[in-house]
């Protein structure tokens, strides 16, 4: 619940004439990070708790039986005020050279906010701990990262040295004790925090506590390397349904360019799975036999540039099985909510729509029913391209009226769900993809030319001339062309294009064939296709 939905509560319960407090459950961090060498305990890592709210927090968390590697300790603090510590402990003795993770669960009974997911990462490294080995972290300006060397037996390291070649101060170091006896088996802690304005570079330093000398080796780099998309995985299942893997759970990817590719997956959590594919991560979540409630999970990627691994959350929550309801209507390439256009190819989403495995439409013309499951639109059965429990894609009928109401429901084992009343518009345009005349990918990594005839192939642009039956290949000759044609935007250039219609052979497809302007400025630029009163979404390009 965000600060909004807050603020709305504490309103009504003002407004009602109740004075009660509300505790908000608010976390310093949701990601804990720690290092350690093959043998040796990591230095343990703090998260604070406060109360973003009223009333009293009282604090409590869940780490999972299967994690034996972490231990964690509640207790109070004073900043800020109220606040609780959470201590976490790592073993690491029996860890073999790794990158382990665990989903931890911090809530706070009768708290907003409340539970939350901490995950916890713990990256065991082969050396021996020897001052002999460097120390080599990459950064961004601003961050922080503190890596654990040692162990140092001569005397309290408190008079160590501390030089940097370039002379910016982001090495600091502290430590911390192995026995009860202090200063015996002190382990160092090597504080690595380049100044948010530190330019990107390579940088080295040099701790050194008597008789010893330890290199620190820092490489700033411009920004985060490796960003997964999507960052989160959020899933509704229904109790028993099969199992759901890609395309109806993402793919997730680690650069928009595919330059950087995926090299392993492990997860946390029950119910999930993931394996690397072709450089992405195709996640898989399986019901099984849990009950209704809500499991906390991530996905820990790994890669070859220097910020991996990456972590992606998961999140399942379970219902129980019931009648077919839809939670969302969305357009196919967006998937935003919205109003839709009669014939327009569309995604819902939500829950019992079947207990069978997905299923595909194998052919033209669709089918009305896959899986044991159809979707009504105005009452009659309207063309599938796949169902799936949680996900259905369809093709709208292009009978659909701007007259209200338009009922749309599932039916699926032997159930029919509530209706959902969509608002209809002429036009509800969405590009998918651009490519050229070749069927090459043209984007902003795939540059075209002044000139260049492009193809745009899009959904939502309305009924046709020839109309094709719903379901049903678009004829090629004559081609069925759209009864209103829109123009396209080249960044501030208008174009008109050579052909609008459905793609012959297809269903719901339609193609935007349009040269590109030949005074055309080289660089990246935003496409739209433009009607009087729509707009579709923009696809960047680049020309040059």
């Amino acid at each position: 619940m965000g600060a909004i939905s807050v603020r709305c509560a504490e309103l009504l319960l003002c407004c009602a004439g109740l004075l009660r407090a509300t505790p908000v459950l608010r976390l310093s961090q949701t990601v804990v990070q720690a290092f350690a060498v093959t043998g040796q305990p990591p230095p343990f890592q703090t998260l604070v708790a406060s109360n973003g709210g009223d009333g009293t927090l009282t604090v409590g968390l869940s780490i999972p039986e299967a994690v034996t590697w972490l231990t964690a300790q509640v207790s109070p603090c004073n900043q800020p005020p109220g606040c609780t510590s959470i201590q976490f402990n790592f073993n690491a003795a029996n860890l073999a050279t790794g990158t382990y993770s665990a989903s931890v669960t911090v809530f706070a009974p009768g708290a907003l906010d409340s539970p939350q997911t901490v995950i916890v990462i713990l990256s065991v490294n082969a050396g021996s701990g020897s001052f002999e080995n460097p120390i080599d972290a990459w950064l961004t300006a601003g961050s922080e990262c503190g890596i654990q060397f040692g162990p140092y037996q001569a005397s309290c390291p408190a008079n160590a040295s501390i030089t940097t070649q370039d002379g910016d101060p982001w090495l600091e170091l502290s430590f911390r004790n192995a026995t009860t006896i202090q200063c015996f088996g002190t382990y160092y802690v090597a504080v690595l925090s380049p100044p948010a304005n530190l330019p990107p570079g390579n940088y080295s330093g040099t701790i050194a506590p008597p008789g010893a000398s330890q290199t620190v080796n820092l490489q700033v780099v411009p920004q985060p390397m490796a960003v997964p998309t999507p960052g989160l995985i959020n899933m509704t299942l229904a109790q028993g349904q099969p199992a759901v893997a890609y395309p109806f759970v993402p793919a997730i990817s680690l650069s928009a360019d595919a330059a950087i590719s995926a090299t392993s997956a492990s997860v946390s959590g029950r119910g999930i799975s993931a394996s690397v594919v072709d450089g992405k991560v195709h996640v898989a979540v399986d019901p099984g036999s849990l009950g209704p409630g809500t499991y906390n999970g991530a996905v820990v990627i790994g890669c070859l540039t220097p910020d991996c691994p990456v972590i992606v959350p998961v999140t399942l929550t379970i219902v129980a099985s019931g009648p077919p309801q839809i939670l969302q209507l969305l357009d196919n390439v967006t998937f935003a909510p919205g109003p839709v256009a009669p014939g327009e190819v569309v995604v819902i989403r939500g829950q019992n729509f079947t207990s069978s495995a997905p299923a595909y439409a194998s052919g033209l013309p669709l089918p009305t029913t896959l899986a044991g499951a159809s979707v009504l639109v105005n009452g009659a059965a309207a063309p599938l391209y796949y169902v799936s429990a949680n996900q259905i894609a369809l093709e709208l009928p292009t009978t659909l009226s701007s007259l209200p109401p338009n009922l749309v429901q599932v039916a699926g084992d032997g159930q029919t769900g509530p209706v959902i009343t969509p608002g209809v518009v002429p036009y509800a345009p969405q590009i998918a993809a651009i490519t050229d005349a070749a069927y090459n990918p043209v984007d902003a990594y795939h540059p075209a030319h002044a000139g260049e005839t492009m193809v745009l192939w899009a959904f939502g642009l309305g009924i046709t001339d020839p109309a094709v039956p719903d379901g049903a290949a678009a004829p090629a000759n004559p081609p069925a062309t759209t009864v209103t044609v829109p123009a396209v935007q080249f960044g501030s250039t208008i174009a008109l294009p050579i052909f609008t219609g459905l793609s012959p052979g297809s269903a719901g497809l339609y193609q935007v064939n349009v040269t590109i302007p030949a005074a055309t400025p080289p660089g990246i630029l935003a496409v739209k296709l433009i009607y009087s009163n729509a707009a579709s979404n923009a696809v960047p390009i680049a020309i040059e």
